[in-house]
């Protein structure tokens, strides 16, 4: 039976993750004129190494120094919630991701200045910078129109940073990247000492997939050299579908002191790369983002956000925490901080009592959470 089996899933996954991620994404810097969509400003540190097409800006290859830039991202406004049209050929901004401006940075000093002053220029309780890094097989460009897409239908409102590990940008390379996801944790670390000397109040940290190991490792190797003073700075720590062995989780986080005020897991039982991946190391080593260990994780102190009931997430599910129209209402109608606060669902008008229905379904909080109540 394996033998039959294993062929069948390996052809499953590639069909599966490379069906949705082919050449990278276009980066071309235009005037939108007329078109109506919002500028988002993000800032970007990167242990990936210039890219051999200069419009592509970064490529697949490893750096051991960390190179800075920014982007201010073009997200039009005629589009569904949730999706990301690419820039053809010839980019039409009134319906495509592009950039209206690029900025290289040659020096660390020079990239902190710049964000410290977009920080000052915020009130002081919302100085937070939202740190956003990505998964698997992710193209430069794909990660950056990701992370843009994520601020704007979520309606973040605070300072942006996007973390671009070198990820190979193709599923035959997924050893590459699980070297590159070791590799990077150094260039995470130089980037959350470097927000945690900046003129942020807090530090948000959300990581996608295979990016959940890059940050575990960040956040352990920042307790093992005594940077208590950055990891007090960062909260929440949000995992969305974390491509992470059970394990190797409960080893790291049994190693980072202190702990995130909040940790947040994104999981789905119908996450479809996270299974196929789950069978192919077989069923005693438990990819954490399935959901398996919830009651686990919530005796750990941790937030559990299951979405399998989710289901306008896209076809995998592996991006629903992104793409799912239903979690950007609980977002933006308060009842996903209500209910990740505990407090009782709200009543049954304009559709808010439903949709409060559903996260008090799919929100499970953590026992010490339950106990204070």
């Amino acid at each position: 039976m394996t033998r039959i089996l294993y062929p069948s899933l390996v052809l499953a996954l590639l069909v599966l993750v490379t069906g949705c991620a082919a050449s990278p994404a276009r980066l071309p810097v235009l005037d939108p004129g007329e078109a109506r969509g919002t500028v988002h400003p993000v800032y970007i540190t990167t242990s990936r190494q210039p890219a051999d097409d200069p419009a592509a800006h970064f490529g697949t290859r490893r750096s051991l120094a960390l190179n800075f830039a920014r982007a201010d991202v073009w997200v039009p406004h005629n589009r569904l919630p949730g999706e990301i049209d690419y820039p053809g050929r010839r980019p039409d901004p009134s319906t495509e991701f592009a950039l209206t401006g690029w900025q290289d940075y040659d020096s660390r000093p020079d990239f902190a200045r710049d964000l410290n002053h977009d920080l000052s220029e915020m009130r002081f309780a919302e100085r937070d910078v939202f740190v956003f890094v990505h998964g698997f097989n992710t193209p430069f460009s794909d990660g950056l129109y990701l992370n843009a897409q994520i601020i704007n239908d979520f309606g973040l409102q605070t300072a942006f940073v996007h973390y671009a590990w070198p990820s190979a940008g193709q599923f035959p390379a997924y050893l590459y990247d699980r070297d590159s996801a070791q590799f990077a944790r150094d260039g995470l670390v130089e980037t959350l000492t470097l927000l945690a000397d900046s003129e942020a109040i807090r530090i948000n940290l959300i990581a996608h997939s295979m990016g959940s190991l890059v940050t575990m490792e960040a956040l352990r190797e920042l307790s093992l050299t005594g940077r208590q003073d950055v990891l007090e700075k960062i909260d929440p720590v949000i995992l969305a579908s974390p491509d992470i062995d059970i394990d190797v989780f409960l080893s790291q986080l049994s190693a980072i002191e202190p702990r995130p005020e909040h940790l947040l897991v994104f999981v789905s039982a119908r996450d479809r790369a996270l299974l196929l991946s789950d069978r192919l190391r077989g069923g005693d080593h438990r990819r954490l983002g399935i959901g398996a260990q919830r009651d686990l994780l919530t005796e750990l102190g941790a937030t559990v956000v299951d979405l399998t009931e989710i289901r306008d997430g896209g076809f995998s599910g592996h991006t629903a925490f992104a793409s799912s129209p239903t979690l950007m209402r609980m977002a933006n109608t308060g009842v996903l901080a209500t209910a990740l606060m505990g407090v009782e669902a709200m009543p049954q008008d304009s559709g808010i009592g439903t949709l409060s229905d559903l996260a008090a379904r799919i929100i499970y909080l953590p026992a010490r959470a339950l106990g204070e109540r």
